[in-house]
């Protein structure tokens, strides 16, 4: 098989209390164990041609140093060092960040995303550290990094604060909205057209920024995917089922990192000999199930089922029901999406003096004037 997306939840235990966490603020204490990631290492190795492990949580953070430079030795053990088959992303909430993780991230091409909302940070987190600071010593020391902000009802007005915190400075965004799960109430879910404007004009301005060192997410793979681009990495608009696989502390195997409810444990790493044989079970055929039946009806439905293949099926779900569609996050992409749209088709088509825009939109443009045949409009 091709590649395997592998969400890793060492531990679910968090050093602080975000309101939006889709645990729900459980924060058990149990770790896992090496035992256990090693036959997930080997069967992703022995399975796929390549795989990327995201470590994750709770806060991954709480376990020592010494637990990812294991990981690292059983990853080129399994997979061959410098092989270029297997890479780590490690999502935290920035506030143990320190030197040494840092240089051990870069000495290993580790990537590492930092939950983060700038001014607006201490609206869902407790005040605990000082995570602006620890993103002033990565960049100061070149390390890679990239921030990812949740946005909820209150915080959406203040999109634009936190794009100037981050992407003006430098620093990588994604944007997401709360989604109703776990910690998270229906009330924190923001206004899906206040959202959708607020992240529309964070896009305009990022457009129009011929000085941006750093793409603004998902904004970026809406435009890619208007331009043809057949590999779409966002997972909430692609097909992920049977592409990734979350493994919990306890060696449950889920099909998503979202915070699934129990229903959708597929099995335990310890009762299969195939990482594959996850995607075999009950669980995994009752989300199939009602993946498909969301999907049918967005196809039947909407023009922009191809960029968006229905949406993600954990998010439907928390919008009241994983068969049905037109929650939220629907409304908000196809708002957003057909903004995005309307304005590259009009500098392909009108073939507008591109220096007025970024160099990411630009060289994406460019490559699709040079390659006309990628995609009809």
């Amino acid at each position: 098989m091709n590649h395997i997306s592998v969400i890793v939840k060492p531990t679910l235990a968090c050093n602080i209390g975000c309101r939006h966490c889709y645990h729900g603020h459980a924060n058990p204490d149990a770790a896992i164990s090496t035992e256990t990631m090693e036959k997930v290492i080997r069967l992703a190795s022995e399975e796929y041609e390549s795989a990327w492990f995201i470590w994750h949580g709770g806060e991954p953070l709480l376990l020592p140093l010494r637990f990812y430079k294991k990981m690292i030795e059983m990853q080129n053990r399994y997979f061959g060092k410098g092989s270029f088959r297997v890479s780590n992303t490690i999502q935290t909430n920035g506030t143990l960040i320190d030197k040494r993780f840092a240089g051990f991230c870069e000495e290993n091409k580790i990537n590492v995303g930092v939950s983060f909302e700038g001014p607006c940070n201490n609206v869902l987190r407790e005040r605990t550290g000082d995570v602006q600071k620890n993103l002033d010593m990565m960049k100061k020391g070149g390390h890679m990094f990239s921030v990812s902000a949740t946005i909820c009802r209150e915080t959406a007005k203040d999109l634009d604060a936190i794009y100037r915190s981050t992407v003006k400075e430098g620093i990588a965004l994604s944007l997401s909205p709360v989604i109703c799960s776990g910690a998270a109430t229906q009330e924190m879910v923001p206004d899906a057209d206040g959202y959708a404007d607020a992240s529309i004009s964070v896009f305009e301005e990022w457009l129009y920024d011929t000085d941006a060192k750093v793409p603004l997410m998902p904004h970026m793979q809406y435009v890619m995917s208007i331009l043809g681009d057949p590999s779409r990495s966002d997972c909430a608009h692609s097909s992920c089922l049977m592409k990734w696989i979350s493994v919990y502390p306890d060696g449950s195997l889920y099909p998503c990192g979202k915070g699934c409810p129990p229903e959708f444990r597929l099995c335990g790493i310890d009762d299969i000999e195939h990482l594959s044989d996850a995607f075999r079970t009950d669980a995994m055929e009752g989300m199939f199930t009602a993946s498909i039946e969301r999907r049918e009806k967005c196809r039947e439905m909407c023009e922009l089922f191809d960029h968006c293949n229905g949406g993600c099926s954990i998010d439907a779900l928390s919008e009241g029901s994983m068969s049905e569609n037109d929650g939220t996050s629907c409304r908000i992409f196809k708002k957003v999406f057909a903004h995005i749209r309307g304005e590259i088709n009009g500098i392909v088509t009108g073939r507008r003096d591109l220096s007025r825009y970024n160099k990411f939109v630009r060289d994406a443009v460019i490559g699709k004037l040079v390659n006309p045949n990628i995609i009809s409009f």
